[in-house]
């Protein structure tokens, strides 16, 4: 295979992903897609990604201050063209790579709430971000009522990416 193919081929996974995800993603989580590729690095999917932009088939989203990328209809409609390309055999095995990491990044970040009771009418709400293992923030709060644990995970679940942010940049700024 020619280094002019398999840059083609590797752009065309990159484009798959995109489109089976169903979502925009960032670099990183392009990456878990494609780790079970040998010839893939993390190097050449900033690349491909950087081409693809470039060419416009995919769109760069900034969401709370995470880069993040989607395909958009040149690239939808480029794509569809292109899986007749693929051979069959590929094509499987992509969907099989991919099919296996979707749900390991969906479960690589979560978050979440945890309500453990104390007494009548007050209890400890745990709210936390985990990436994969590691716990990236878990802040505990007492609530006085029900209604108060209620918002409180109802706006940590809305808010936690932006809250985590705040916390970050107030935590590490130097006076």
């Amino acid at each position: 295979m020619t280094s002019d193919s398999k840059l083609f081929d590797s752009k065309i996974i990159v484009l798959y992903i995109l489109d089976i995800s169903g979502k925009s993603l960032t670099i990183n989580q392009i990456v878990k897609f494609c780790e079970e590729f040998d010839d893939i690095t993390y190097f050449d999917i900033c690349s491909y990604i950087d081409s693809l932009k470039k060419s416009n088939y995919i769109e760069e989203n900034l969401e709370d201050n995470v880069m993040t990328y989607s395909l958009n209809s040149l690239g939808k409609a480029t794509l569809k063209e292109l899986l007749e390309l693929i051979p069959g055999v590929n094509l499987h095995t992509i969907r099989k790579m991919i099919s296996k990491n979707i749900t390991k990044i969906k479960t690589d970040f979560s978050i979440n709430t945890n309500v453990v009771p104390i007494k009548e009418d007050e209890y400890k709400v745990s709210c936390y971000i985990k990436d994969g293992n590691d716990e990236l923030v878990n802040i505990t709060l007492y609530a006085g009522s029900k209604e108060q644990v209620k918002n409180i995970s109802k706006n940590w679940s809305e808010h936690a990416e932006e809250i985590y942010n705040q916390l970050l940049n107030a935590m590490t700024k130097e006076e």
